[in-house]
């Protein structure tokens, strides 16, 4: 049988949307890659899980900028199994990702 139950985490080093994105570069930063990044994730048929606790996943070390570039894309039949599930942004003296 074909299974296309499937997550996929990872430091994408790109943002999807400008919000996630603050400081050097900042909102405005680049659109056509953010555009290419969406429509990657729409052209496989992904759906981010629900992100919570804090907005950003990485910090510059003086705090000037920070970016939202770890994520956490699942295929629909592995969202729909485990619809309940959530990605959760830890504290930076845990990780810087």
């Amino acid at each position: 049988s074909n299974i296309d139950w499937w997550c996929l985490i990872c430091d994408f080093n790109c943002v999807r949307r400008a919000c996630e994105r603050t400081g050097v570069g900042g909102e405005d930063g680049n659109v056509s890659e953010r555009e290419e990044f969406n429509n990657f994730i729409r052209e496989i048929e992904l759906e981010e899980v629900l992100c919570v606790r804090r907005k950003f996943t990485w910090y510059q070390p003086n705090g000037r900028a920070r970016s939202k570039l770890d994520k956490m894309l699942a295929s629909r039949e592995w969202y729909n199994l485990w619809s309940g599930c959530t990605q959760y942004i830890l504290d930076r003296n845990v990780s810087d990702h």
